[in-house]
């Protein structure tokens, strides 16, 4: 790499040269260990500590709806073999293991339906890793509701506003930046719990970096790779951390530095890191306030044209019906969930129809609702559902938006000749304005997918309660399956 072709803007908002040449800038990990280090949870903004309260439960049902599905066989034998002893609970499954071990199966179930969430202008999927480390943490070091709940809220700001310093970039590389950008915000999470001071948190942010990773290669053909993204960044962070505590050190300019994160994992002729963007108005402008809690499980710029789907489904437009459906999308999009279209329209496995836009469509206009039973094998090979996927082609919208915006659009032929059009908004954080009573409704159907539909009130009430709580043992108790379901699993 070449890094005079390389600009970046300071900490101070001053463009810069290459950081080996005169004084380097501030350290960026340093800063915010300042920042999150002394966070409690009275500093939390009421809206802050409610989104955190979902994000917990959230992950905690969509983790356990995976559980029951092919993804949690070999990541709950992984966790076994490879865990050992400790005090911290598998969702869905009941069985304790080392915080690691755990952190690792709980991050990564939480990641297996799509149906977690996404900060909508990195597109990098937060909570799954933050909460699996965090909760596998407490409950072997004993921390209390507050502390668990202000360790998610900082961790999880972290992780997007380093995320914020380049969107999408690691995007366009061929880069999945959950599994990067999240092993950083794992890594402060982790230091945090195990109380370690801001020099060793330091260091264990700088040995992060070299613990991260994470490519996109499986949109190709289906595979599940990607999925252990979240799960490892929740891994990294803990051993990050516990080297840390031990004496191992990292750089303090991971971030920022000539052979830092950004520079070297983003290459290219002119790109510019916004590193002002990481600290500028922390604790007062939270930017996980753009994080969506997806209402649907598949990819995050996906979302709105399932909404467009669903309208057009309740206002009685069936497969039968449908001669060609035109997906009207962002240029960038085409080749996340677009190209190659045949085999966009072919999906090989499950986690492939979720990455396909065409596939998507298909099902949610073929049964009206996309959700945690969605993109079964038996709909994979529907002959009736892969003909309407065939009807389903895109064109570029030169219009659409940019940045944390996504715009849905669908534009229908019906056989009787008639064109339906819909167009819906999304992300900007919109997904939080998921009413309770739907949101409750997705808590309940994936609980219930992974055999804890009785649970549902109690594992709800203890989230709420966790501020009052001297631990998670009651969250984690309600989560526990009974000894029959166990007996079943």
């Amino acid at each position: 790499m070449d890094s005079e072709n390389i600009s970046y803007v300071d900490i101070n908002g001053r463009e810069a040269g290459p950081a080996s040449e005169g004084e380097p800038p501030a350290s960026l990990s340093a800063t915010a260990a300042d920042w999150y280090l002394s966070l409690c949870y009275e500093d939390l903004p009421e809206d802050i500590v409610r989104e955190t309260r979902r994000a917990i439960l959230n992950t905690i049902a969509v983790a356990t709806a995976a559980s029951s599905l092919e993804y949690g066989p070999p990541v709950r034998q992984t966790a076994r073999e490879l865990g050992g002893a400790g005090r911290s609970q598998l969702f869905g499954y009941g069985d304790v293991t080392s915080k690691s071990a755990a952190a690792f199966a709980n991050a990564t179930l939480a990641a297996s339906l799509a149906y977690d969430d996404s900060h909508t202008e990195t597109l990098i999927h937060v909570y799954g890793t933050v909460v699996g480390a965090v909760l596998a943490l407490a409950q072997e070091h004993g921390a209390t509701g507050r502390e668990a709940i202000a360790a998610i809220a900082g961790a999880s700001e972290l992780t997007c506003r380093i995320g914020v310093i380049a969107p999408t970039a690691f995007h366009r590389r061929g880069l999945h930046p959950t599994g990067i950008v999240g092993a950083f915000g794992a890594a402060y999470a982790a230091a945090r719990m195990l109380g370690l001071d801001r020099a060793r948190t330091v260091h264990a942010v700088g040995i992060a970096g070299n613990l991260a990773s994470g490519i996109n290669q499986c949109w190709v053909d289906g595979t599940w790779s990607q999925l252990v993204d979240n799960g490892w960044a929740a891994q990294a962070g803990i051993t990050a951390a516990t080297l840390a505590a031990h004496g191992y050190t990292g750089p303090a300019e991971v971030l920022e530095g000539p052979l830092g994160l950004f520079r070297s994992h983003i290459q290219g002729d002119g790109e510019r890191f916004d590193f002002d963007r990481m600290l500028h108005g922390l604790g007062r402008h939270w930017e996980m306030r753009g994080i969506e809690i997806k209402p649907y499980p598949c990819g995050h710029v996906s979302q709105p044209f399932v909404d467009c789907a669903l309208a057009l489904h309740r206002a009685g437009l069936r497969a039968a019906d449908v001669e060609r459906v035109t997906c009207l999308v962002a240029a960038w999009m085409v080749p996340v969930v677009c190209e190659p279209l045949a085999r966009k329209r072919r999906p090989a496995t499950p986690w492939h129809g979720r990455v396909s836009l065409p596939y998507t469509v298909a099902e949610s206009l073929a049964f009206g609702r996309l959700d945690a039973a969605s993109y079964r094998p038996g709909s994979l090979a529907s002959a009736e559902l892969l003909q309407l996927a065939d009807r389903v082609g895109y064109e570029i919208d030169p219009d659409a938006p940019a940045g944390s915006a996504y715009k849905g659009w669908l534009r229908v032929l019906t056989r009787d000749g008639r064109t339906l059009e819909q167009i819906h908004m999304g992300g900007a954080g919109e997904g939080r304005g998921m009413s309770e009573e739907a949101f409750m409704r997705k808590v309940e159907g994936c609980l219930s997918l992974g055999g804890l539909g009785s649970r549902v009130q109690a594992i709800a009430d203890a989230v709420e309660r966790l501020d009052q709580a001297d631990s998670v043992d009651e969250l984690m108790a309600a989560c526990r399956p009974s000894q029959a379901q166990e007996a079943g699993a």
